[in-house]
């Protein structure tokens, strides 16, 4: 029996044997080659995703909310569980973007973004990071110009493009501080419902819990997931109610502009 790589054992980039774990491809690349390849395509990635896939979230989140003037109430409770599902998402992507762009030295922002779960641990370090940091050493983090430095440290941007920049950061150090603001709490609450997000159940309310679950306004959608190392059933209660909603909206709205104002500005920084 041979023991010489097959060509589909060589990474395609450099040569080198590689372990391909799912079979043949003509694709495989070794960790290194693969990384180079991901740097290469953060750029394009960045600016795809700050046109289209941030801004996602608030468009559908918006849309719920025109509907909740209208709607019947059962409707309004499926379209609030909605805006604010799309708030957890907004937080996620946008602590997921930061934390790759602070990573970016030792792994590909692609990489690490598609990889980022919001957990505890995640939220925690996002939450933690922004609130310990001043503005200076924010942006230094992320490598990039205070306001007020905007034109001198990015010399081959026009006059009106290092205004752009400088207000882009001035944006973006208000938003992140904005979004982390209600500190461990926020972030421990929002780890917590992240990871039952994809196991939760509607219900229009708790009182088939023979009292046993907590006492639900008629304006609230019920929200159950099971917590199997607790052996409990959680409950959580989410108005559907429409300035409560119109505030999850400005949160998703800042998150939002958080993503996409850092991505501007990094990639205007560096001329990418």
């Amino acid at each position: 029996m041979s023991t010489h790589p097959l060509a589909n054992d060589l990474c395609s980039d450099c040569g080198t044997t590689v372990e391909l774990r799912f079979g043949p491809s003509g694709e495989g690349r070794c960790l290194a080659c693969f990384d180079r390849y991901l740097y290469s395509l953060d750029a394009g990635f960045l600016e795809s995703y700050r046109r289209f896939g941030c801004r996602s979230h608030l468009i559908v989140a918006e849309t719920c909310l025109r509907g909740l003037v209208l709607d019947t109430p059962d409707h309004r409770k499926v379209l609030a569980m909605t805006i604010f599902e799309r708030y957890l998402h907004a937080m996620s992507d946008l602590a997921g973007l930061f934390l790759a762009f602070r990573d970016r030295h030792t792994a590909p922002i692609l990489r690490s973004f598609f990889q980022f779960r919001l957990d505890a641990g995640s939220a925690s370090d996002f939450f933690d990071t922004v609130r310990a940091l001043g503005d200076a050493d924010l942006c230094r983090l992320l490598d990039l110009p205070l306001p007020a430095e905007a034109e001198s440290a990015c010399p081959h941007l026009s006059r009106e493009e290092a205004y752009s920049l400088s207000v882009a950061v001035h944006h973006l150090m208000r938003d992140l501080r904005k979004s982390t603001e209600r500190g461990d709490a926020a972030a421990l609450a929002l780890a917590q419902l992240a990871g039952e997000a994809g196991g939760v159940v509607l219900a229009a309310d708790a009182g088939w819990l023979n009292g046993a679950g907590p006492d639900l306004t008629p304006d609230q959608v019920a929200l159950f997931a099971l917590d199997s190392r607790r052996r409990a059933l959680r409950v959580h209660g989410l108005t559907a109610d429409e300035a409560a909603m119109g505030h999850v909206v400005d949160a998703i709205d800042t998150t939002t502009r958080a993503a996409s104002n850092l991505i501007y500005a990094y990639l205007q920084a560096h001329d990418l």
